[in-house]
């Protein structure tokens, strides 16, 4: 495992009102929230990356209204092209 140092001023501590390690919580849950939405990381490996458990990282992101179903519109074109074959009973 690496450590990455990110310098932070008192004052920014004091306005914020949280300590060196709500901050640091708070910059890995940031982080693994943005390389899950850029799909850089699974559901399960940003969760590891938060320090959180998966239902509670999926709740996390529910709390941003951020979907865990991040489907292509060329996935989502397949999936109701599907639901489209088996109402038709085509399927």
């Amino acid at each position: 495992m690496k450590t990455v140092t990110i310098p932070i001023s008192d004052e920014v501590l004091f306005a914020v009102k949280k300590d060196v390690i709500n901050i640091q919580n708070d910059f890995m849950q940031t982080l693994a929230i943005r390389y899950f939405k850029e799909n850089r990381l699974s559901l399960g490996l940003a969760s590891h990356m938060a320090g959180l458990q998966k239902n509670d990282f999926v709740n996390l992101l529910s709390n941003y209204n951020i979907d865990i179903y991040q489907y292509t519109n060329e996935e989502l074109d397949d999936e109701f092209s599907l639901v489209d074959e088996m109402s038709e009973g085509t399927y």
